[in-house]
Order: C-alpha cells, then sequence, then structure tokens
C-alpha cells in the first residue's frame, strides 16, 4: 500500500511554489493568460462536494457562434473548458463547456504555481 505524503505529491506535479490570491483577482489572473494554457481549478460544486477541474485557456473548440443566454459576469461564473470531459467524449466538444461560481474556488494552479485563495 502506498502511502502519500504532501512533499511526494507536490514534487510529481512538480509545484514550484505556493502563493495566496484574493477571490477578486482570480477572473483577472485567468483571462491574462496566454492562449492554450492549461490550469487547474478546486472549487466546491452545487452539490457541496469538492471538484478539481483542469481547463485550458482561449479554446474555441464546440463554440458555434451563438453565443450564451445570459451574462456569465453578472451571475458571478466563469466559462471554462472541461479537458477531462473533452477526453471522455472527444466527438462532441461542445459538452465539455462548464461554468464555475466565482465563491466557490479555492484553489488555482496556473504554471506550476499553486494559489490558495482567501
Amino acid at each position: 500500500m502506498l502511502v502519500w505524503k504532501r512533499s511526494l505529491i507536490f514534487s510529481v506535479l512538480k509545484i514550484k511554489a505556493m502563493a495566496t490570491i484574493n477571490r477578486s483577482e482570480i477572473e483577472q489572473m485567468i483571462s491574462n493568460l496566454a492562449n492554450g494554457t492549461i490550469y487547474s481549478v478546486s472549487f466546491v460544486k452545487k452539490d457541496g462536494t469538492k471538484r478539481l477541474m483542469n481547463s485550458i485557456k482561449g479554446t474555441s473548440k464546440g463554440v458555434k457562434g451563438v453565443g450564451a443566454k445570459y451574462d456569465f459576469k453578472s451571475k458571478g461564473l466563469l466559462p471554462v473548458y472541461d479537458l477531462q470531459l473533452a477526453k471522455k467524449d472527444p466527438a462532441n466538444p461542445d459538452k465539455a463547456w462548464r461554468t464555475i461560481n466565482l465563491e466557490t474556488i479555492f484553489e488555482l494552479t496556473v504554471n506550476k504555481t499553486k494559489y490558495e485563495v482567501v
């Protein structure tokens, strides 16, 4: 039986540093990423379970040009492309789009730096 230690997990994930970030800075940090940058977001889902989602910035897969029926920003939501769902069903890339409530994000990993949301 393998016992995972925090230092071992960080070495496997190759996390270089840990930092803190304000909740108000999350959306700006993600929007400032270069297109094609992969990042991870940890958040609490509506049903109360915790989820880690890998996403990519600037993809247009599955976008039909119609636009959303509501404004994400006014509802405090962040639209993301879920790479795990895209890999699970590559024939339907439009089904991989999700929204995350910005108020429930507790961790963000970008360019091997893990940010704890305070």
